[in-house]
């Protein structure tokens, strides 16, 4: 038994070697209506996303983040190359106003880091066909509870299994330095209502990263050896 736990736990080391963690806001946020995207200070103090039952007001929310500087350190630790992408998630804060109301959200990943976001730009509401290359990563449900609760969603796990939008997202922070989401209703009566970047009391739009090394052939390899040792040992006490 004392084999058997020293080599759970040297496979569990290795699975998790020195795991890092970082947080970035974003650098940019827009609300997206019918009109294009909403100008002032509103439109980069708040985050919304409202679904069509709203008319003029309805929105999608687009927010983009720039993770260059986590990438270095990043690198820093573990070297250019020398690291993986464990879990990522969103983290978003209440701003509630009179009209907010629950419902369904749906958050997509796109590769446009280039597309405007900001005035001017060509966005307009509805979301279809303003992101061609858009990709679903998940979809929550938006329940108010009062103006400073934060919400936190995962978006990628490597240890679960992604859909193609996850993968992409995750793929994405290993290839460039911006990262874009969009949220999108699932209802039509959704009103969800956040804090934008520029909010004076709360965090705008936070991505999470989560990261480790890539795990050393020659330690896996010393891993399967004893785990193959253990299993002929209990072979042996089975017998």
């Amino acid at each position: 038994m004392n084999l058997l736990k020293t080599f759970a736990a040297a496979a569990l080391s290795v699975a998790a070697v020195s795991a890092h963690a970082a947080s970035v806001e974003a650098f940019q946020n827009a609300t997206v209506q019918p009109a294009g995207v909403r100008t002032g200070n509103n439109g980069i103090n708040f985050f919304n996303i409202e679904g069509i039952d709203y008319g003029n007001f309805a929105s999608y929310g687009v927010a983009r983040f720039d993770v260059a500087s986590l990438k270095s350190q990043f690198d820093a630790q573990y070297g250019v190359n020398g690291w993986v992408v464990d879990s990522i998630s969103l983290s978003l804060t209440q701003s509630n106003a009179s009209f907010t109301a629950n419902g369904a959200v749906e958050v997509f990943f796109t590769n446009a880091d280039t597309t405007a976001i900001v005035s001017p730009s060509a966005l307009k509401y509805p979301f279809a066909g303003d992101f061609a290359d858009a990709l679903w990563v998940t979809a929550y449900d938006f329940v108010e509870v009062s103006s400073g609760t934060l919400e936190t969603y995962g978006l990628y796990d490597r240890t679960a299994s992604n859909n193609a939008g996850a993968q992409a997202l995750a793929a994405d922070i290993l290839a460039d330095t911006l990262v874009t989401l969009a949220l999108v209703e699932g209802d039509s009566g959704v009103a969800a209502t956040y804090a934008g970047y520029n909010n004076n009391t709360y965090a705008g739009p936070t991505l999470n990263i989560a990261v480790s090394a890539v795990p050393e052939a020659d330690s896996w390899l010393m891993v399967l050896a004893g785990l193959s040792v253990i299993s002929l040992s209990l072979r042996r006490n089975v017998r």
